[in-house]
Parts: C-alpha cells; sequence; structure tokens
C-alpha cells in the first residue's frame, strides 16, 4: 500500500492512498478525538449531497483509527481548483459556470422546520464575535458588528449547505464540477454558500496571498460576481443584499484567527469595502 500526504484543512490529515490491487482513493482523518463527530457531519454532508449537475466525490468508506480517531475514504478526483481554472478559462464559459452554480445551490424550497431559528443562531454567533474582538481598537469591526447584531436573519431559509464553498473547495474534471471539502457550519443556508462565494469573485480572499494578480484573472472574477448577482436578483432581488450580509458575518469571523499584520490589512480593506455596499444597497431598497 502507497500513500501520499495530501495536507489538509482545519488540522485533518488527508492522504491519498493506492492499495495492493491498484485503488487509489482519499482518505480524511480527524485531527484529534474531539473533532470526531464535526469531521461526521462532514462525512455525512458530502455523503448526502444532491447537486444535480454538481457532483462530489463519492464516501466509500468510514470507521474509526485504533488511536481513536474519525476517517473516512472518498473517490479520488483528479482535477484542478476552480481558483486556478478561473485563471485561464474562456471568459464566454463563465455564465454557463455560474448558472449552474446557482441552479444547484438555490432550492426550490426550504427545508421543512418547525420554527426559523435563525435570529436566535446568528444572535448567539454575534454575541461570541463581540467577546472575542472586544479587545480590538478597530472601528471597521465595531460598524460591523453592530449592524449584523440589527440585522433580520430570520430571512436566511434553512436549507443544503456545503458550509465552506470557496473557489478552492470547487474542483472542474471534464468541465464537471465537484465540490470538496464540506465543513459542519454553525448554520446550514444557501446564503451563507453564495456569501462565501463572494468572499473569492469579491474580495478575492483565495487570491490574497499572491502578488501581482493576472488582469485577466481579475476581469473574470468581476464578470463571476456580476453574473451571480444577476442570476440571483432574477430569482428575487431581495436576496442580495442578504448574501452581503452572510459575506460580512464571514469575514467578521476570520478576525479572531488573523495573527499577521498583512493579512489583517487586508480583511480590514475588504470589510470595509462590503459595508459600503450594504449601506449602498439599504440605501437604494
Amino acid at each position: 500500500m502507497n500513500t501520499y500526504n495530501l495536507g489538509g484543512h482545519s488540522g485533518c490529515q488527508i492522504l491519498l492512498i493506492e492499495d495492493d490491487n491498484g485503488n487509489t482513493f482519499v482518505r480524511k482523518f480527524s485531527k484529534d478525538s474531539d473533532y470526531n463527530p464535526r469531521l461526521k457531519v462532514q462525512c455525512e454532508k458530502q455523503a448526502s449531497f444532491q447537486g444535480g449537475y454538481i457532483k462530489t466525490p463519492k464516501v466509500l468508506n468510514s470507521g474509526m483509527t485504533e488511536d481513536g480517531l474519525f476517517y473516512f475514504d472518498m473517490e479520488y478526483v483528479q482535477g484542478i481548483t476552480l481558483a486556478k481554472y478561473i485563471q485561464t478559462m474562456e471568459i464566454g464559459k463563465v455564465k454557463g459556470l455560474v448558472s449552474t452554480l446557482v441552479e444547484n445551490l438555490v432550492p426550490k424550497s426550504s427545508l421543512e422546520t418547525e420554527e426559523n431559528q435563525a435570529m436566535e443562531i446568528f444572535s448567539k454567533k454575534i454575541k461570541s464575535l463581540k467577546s472575542a474582538l472586544a479587545f480590538r481598537d478597530n472601528k471597521v469591526i465595531q460598524d460591523s458588528l453592530e449592524l449584523l447584531e440589527k440585522h433580520d436573519w430570520s430571512k436566511l431559509t434553512p436549507t443544503q449547505c456545503h458550509g465552506d464553498m470557496t473557489l478552492e473547495n470547487i474542483i472542474v474534471k471534464n468541465d464537471t464540477l465537484y465540490f470538496i471539502d464540506f465543513l459542519d457550519s454553525f448554520y446550514d443556508s444557501w446564503f451563507l454558500d453564495i456569501g462565501t462565494l463572494l468572499q473569492d469573485v469579491q474580495v478575492m480572499w483565495s487570491y490574497r496571498f499572491q502578488r501581482d494578480i493576472d488582469m485577466n484573472t481579475v476581469l473574470r472574477l468581476i464578470v463571476f460576481r456580476d453574473l451571480l448577482l444577476e442570476e440571483i436578483k432574477k430569482i428575487n432581488a431581495d436576496y442580495v443584499i442578504e448574501i452581503y450580509y452572510s459575506l460580512l458575518q464571514k469575514l467578521i469571523r476570520i478576525y479572531p484567527y488573523t495573527k499577521d499584520e498583512l493579512t489583517y490589512e487586508f480583511l480590514n480593506k475588504k470589510t470595509s469595502l462590503v459595508l459600503d455596499m450594504i449601506h449602498s444597497l439599504e440605501q437604494n431598497a
């Protein structure tokens, strides 16, 4: 049996394994026993995902290691991330790509629930963020938290949700999209997935460490963003502001984990721009 380390997110180890029969698959391990329940949820999300034209690596097996760590095996999809693919793709293909994402992410109806608990859940999350960021003397953070506290989160209907819908977590293989690295969320809603997409195509989070970004890539990201918002407006124009609020809370949740000054300045600049966008949308509503 041959194994190759693929790295991993959130401290979880990911291995590419070739067994004695020549079968290749990916195995993801929990980083520790406390993380086991979270990885199990991520596994269940991936296994139960229903995306029409969008696929996800098939979950093949799951179990526990001798050390008490949960793991699961999945199909190996050899492609490139959408973050890389978009740098060279034909710009005319962006529209079809966006249409496919919106069609498969935005549900025809919400999950059946007796009560929408979004307000209670988001209030608790924002209160926790205020506590974690209390030592930050930063007007952008303060203004953002104030805005997030006042917002009516009940509009975010609970639905199927990837949990970390960045361009890095979408694989392109033979013009087919695959979602990878599902994440357990404090709240599941497609609004948060679209907001996370904006984190890349507007805030350019996945490209933040690149010193010089090719202008053709920037152009594709702008086209992607504009087409994404147009498709959302076709469904319901009021959804756009909810998506920007989803993006804002996503950015604020990054602050407590930001250690280096360069990332902090980048985050501050982009969060300020999102604040301005929300104010503009509300004024024109």
